[in-house]
């Protein structure tokens, strides 16, 4: 557990992390692959209630991110699931891997 000390905080696209090597302009909103099927393609799972995604993070002292978090989005379908709809793949993966890519440079630099 981390100390209180480290508050959950928005997450803006514009952090430096979602620019590393691509230029991501959203967080996307993924569906997992059964609720987007049983969707007929839509993203917001619980329609309304999720509709918007959130990122978040918590950071340490010198801002660095601890822990990232997203909400309203199965983010890692994107890159799970390549192999099973090729319509999902090539709607969602890009991005998808765009961003996981970033994250992980980041964090690997940072």
């Amino acid at each position: 557990m981390l100390p209180s000390k480290y508050p959950i905080v928005d997450l803006p696209v514009t952090h430096q992390m979602f620019q590393t090597l691509f230029h991501v302009t959203r967080i996307l909103q993924v569906p997992s692959i059964q609720r987007w099927r049983g969707l007929g393609g839509g993203t917001s799972e619980r329609g309304a209630d999720s509709a918007v995604v959130n990122t978040r993070a918590i950071l340490d002292d010198k801002g660095r991110v601890l822990v990232l978090m997203t909400h309203n989005t199965d983010i890692s379908d994107t890159w799970e699931r390549e192999g099973e709809d090729a319509e999902y793949f090539y709607r969602f993966s890009p991005e998808g891997y765009a961003i996981a890519i970033n994250v992980m440079l980041y964090q690997m630099t940072h």
